[in-house]
């Protein structure tokens, strides 16, 4: 038994020490800093306007409003019917983003590459659903401000980007797993 935990140990410690540091890997690190920022404007801002004004903070989201003039953190904060579908979006942030940015992060700080297909459906999913956001800003657009505008756009594009670019990422990771695991398949089975 002893033996046997040491063997463990040692394995372990192997897994560990020829793990690549987090810093040598830059678009995990990316991906990881994103997840890390995203947990905070998650429960401080979206989630706030999903359950205003039940929530701890109810005044943060409405300050957010009044300075951004953001038409759907507002159409959330005040339950408008016609915007179901962010709300929706909302509770998908909610019960699915929001741990998987704890998850993601925890995954991609132990470089494990068994995270890749939750990260592609997160990265898919988050991509499809903050680009509808983007074009209703756009659409809504006469009642914002030139800079309302562009700092809501240059908050939301890149929530666009960078899943975007993360689905891409993990799907070719994952399609070159697929193809490195067949490739060994086909090699034994000659």
């Amino acid at each position: 038994m002893i033996q046997s935990l040491h063997c463990r140990a040692t394995h372990t410690l192997t897994i560990m020490s020829s793990r690549i540091p987090l810093s040598s890997r830059p678009l995990d690190l990316l991906y990881f800093s994103f997840f890390i920022m995203h947990i905070p404007a998650s429960l401080l801002v979206d989630l706030q306007a999903l359950l205003h004004p039940n929530t701890f903070l109810p005044s943060l989201p409405e300050w957010y409003t009044g300075y951004s003039a953001d038409p759907l953190i507002r159409g959330a904060m005040l339950k408008d019917p016609q915007l179901v579908w962010f709300n929706c979006f909302l509770y998908v942030e909610m019960l699915f983003q929001l741990p998987v940015f704890i998850i993601g992060a925890r995954g991609l700080w132990k470089g494990s590459k068994s995270i890749y297909v939750l990260l592609l459906a997160y990265a898919a999913s988050t991509a499809t659903t903050t680009l509808p956001c983007i074009a209703f800003v756009i659409h809504r657009s006469d009642s914002l401000t030139t800079e309302q505008l562009v700092m809501l756009l240059s908050s939301y594009i890149p929530f666009f980007l960078l899943p975007f670019a993360m689905a891409v990422d993990m799907a070719l990771r994952l399609h070159n797993i697929v193809q490195t695991s067949s490739s060994r398949v086909t090699t034994k089975n000659e």
